[in-house]
This record gives structure tokens, sequence and C-alpha cells, in this order.
């Protein structure tokens, strides 16, 4: 099958500011967003892609271009965006929320000369997906159904990573995680800003309650965030660009936290090694799963719930895909595995979401 059969070409509007103006109002908009998440020039850079120093050169270009200020840094506070900065970010959400069917609509011609059977049998199932336990267990069932089991591969990421790769086309599925409620808002802007990223289909999978896991019987006396600036903690980090470190960010620099007062050297990949390296006494806390806090028999303090989800192109050749991982989410065996697990729901798995109902079930709206 030729490449062209396999995407699914939607149509795309971008800013022109004239000859005169810089490059990458793109990699703006996104950078800017993503400083709104973190409050962090250095985390924003990573999690676009960015060097620190393109990013500090990306700004400096169109604050000169706009003659205005887009962002504040202030010792032990971070960095914010400036009034302007803001603006800008709402007007550009506000101008493609408005496009966003016309530009359906009209790509909806392109889509159907791509129009091809889906494929079947050993095609490949790459994952790349941000760390859940239950994804194992899926990985091997799939694998047991297919006759070339080596098809179907997970690479695990953070949540961010996880999405632009889909949008590479370096896997086939992306496993991703957003908080419930307003907390999980800005990331899941972040989400939708990355460059490249396609129209998607959703897959509910798990949802999860994530908090401070903390030593056996709590003995630093941990109450919640306000605590992690003591200088007696040792705090362990998620790796930047995965969700539970863009949740943690946020909800410090809602908590009024220096992070850069915490442990910055210290960071893990999975939520596991959070659990465990607390269980060993290499650190005070992190956060992680609740299940892997009662796994290893260590406190905990819920801050939020979160829904993980399964993210696929919304094209003819991923649509049995869907349909059969729906299917085998919504059995009850595989529903049931919920029930050893800690601060876990498979309520909605296997439900299928289109991204204004994942919205819906996020956020309310």
């Amino acid at each position: 099958m030729s490449k062209f059969a396999q995407s699914n070409p939607s149509l795309r509007v971008e800013w022109d500011f004239g000859p005169d103006a810089p490059v990458g109002i793109g990699r703006l908009l996104a950078l800017l967003t993503a400083i709104e998440v973190s409050g962090s020039i250095a985390g924003a850079a990573r999690a676009t892609g960015l060097s620190y120093r393109n990013a500090w050169g990306l700004i400096n270009a169109w604050q000169a271009y706009f003659g205005q200020p887009l962002i504040t840094t202030a010792r032990a506070h971070g960095s914010t965006l400036e009034a302007f900065a803001r603006q800008l970010l709402d007007v550009d959400r506000g101008a493609r929320q408005s496009l966003a069917r016309a530009l359906d609509g009209a790509s909806q011609p392109m889509r159907a000369l791509s129009l091809q059977p889906a494929e079947h049998g050993g095609a490949a199932l790459r994952f790349a997906a941000s760390h859940e336990p239950l994804l194992n267990d899926l990985i091997r069932q799939l694998r047991s159904e297919r006759s070339d089991a080596a098809t179907v591969t997970l690479a695990t990421h953070g949540s961010l990573e996880s999405l632009l790769a889909l949008a590479a086309r370096r896997c086939e599925i992306a496993g991703f995680h957003c908080p419930v409620g307003e907390l999980g808002r800005d990331i899941w802007a972040l989400y939708r800003a990355q460059h490249g990223l396609p129209r998607l289909r959703l897959i509910g999978f798990a949802r999860r309650r994530q908090g401070l896991i903390l030593a056996r019987g709590n003995p630093k006396k941990v109450s919640g965030l306000a605590d992690l600036s003591r200088t007696d903690l040792r705090f362990v980090h998620r790796q930047p660009g995965a969700g539970t470190r863009l949740a943690f960010d946020l909800l410090a620099r809602r908590a009024g936290l220096d992070t850069r007062a915490l442990n910055e050297g210290d960071e893990e990949h999975t939520h596991a090694a959070v659990a465990a390296l607390i269980a060993s006494d290499e650190a005070d806390a992190g956060l992680g799963l609740e299940a892997f806090a009662h796994r290893l028999g260590l406190d905990f303090i819920p801050l939020f719930e979160e829904m993980y989800f399964l993210a696929m192109r919304d094209a003819p050749a991923s649509r049995d895909t869907v349909q059969s991982l729906s299917v085998l989410l919504q059995q009850p065996d595989w529903r049931a595995r919920a029930d050893g697990l800690s601060g876990y729901s498979l309520a909605e798995a296997g439900v299928e979401y289109d991204l204004a109902a994942a919205e819906r079930l996020l956020f309310g709206d």
C-alpha cells in the first residue's frame, strides 16, 4: 500500500505576517503554550523539541518584531506569559476553532482520494506510550492473536513524545494521559498544539488516580505539595515531557513552589521506578500512580484523577484496529483487571471518542 493510501490528508492554515517577520510563528505559539503549562522556558523547550538557546532566540526574534514583551522571568518563580502573549494564544485558538469545521469539509475530497481497504494480517502495530502497567497485558494478548507476534511492539515514552511519534508516523497507536478537570485544560491544549498532529480517534483505556507517593508510614510527615519545598525531602521527578511531569509542574506552579529547589537531577521514566526508589529509601517522595504505592506498601496522598487514552489516526486504514481494540477492552474479563489495581477504573475502557467528546469527558464542556 502506498504512503498516500495510509495517510489522512488535512488542510491547515498558518499565520502570515509578511516577508519582514521572523520564521517559526507556529513553533512560537507551541512554545508559548508550553510555557503557559510548565512555567519554565527550559521545560517548554524540551517539550516542543527546541534547544534552550533556540527557544530564547525564537522568543527574542518575535518580541522584537511585535515590539511587545512575551514572557516575564523571575528568580525562584520561573517564567510567565505577558498579557500580549496570552492574547496571541487566545486569538490563535479562537481562529482555529472557528475554521475547524470549514477546513475539515474542504479536506474531504482529498481524503477520498486516499481511501483504500484497511490492512490486515501481519501489518505492524507499533505502540508508543506513556508508562501504563495494563498496556503490557494488552500487548501480550494482541501478540497471542497474531501469526507474527513480532509485528506488535511497545516503546515507552512520555505522553507528549508518544503523540509526536504518532504525528511523525513512528507508531500506529500513541498512549497518553491527561488530568480530569481544570488541571488538565492547559496540558490538553499543549497536546493539541503540537505541529503535525493528525486528526485523532481516541479509545478510553483507564481512569487512574495520581498523587504523592511517600515512604511507608510517612516518616517525614508530608501533608501535601507545600512540604516539597523542605530541604530535608528528597524528591524524584519524572522525565520532561511525561504527562505526570507536566501535571506536577503545573501543580507546583499553582502552589507557588520553586521547583528548582527540588532535586532536578533525579528523574525516572516510569511510575514503577519512582515507587521503587522511595521503597528502597533512595528518595522520600514522588508523583505517581496510587497502584504502585499500594503494590509496594507505601503511603499515598491523592492529588488528581486522569484519563489514559489510546490515540490513532482518524483514517480508513486504522478503523479496523479501532473497532477490534474497542471490542477487546469492553470485555468483562478485561475490565475485571482493574479489580486488583488500587486507584483504577476501567469503566470507560474501549469507549471511542473524537476530540470533542474526549474534552466533554475530561472537562464537562
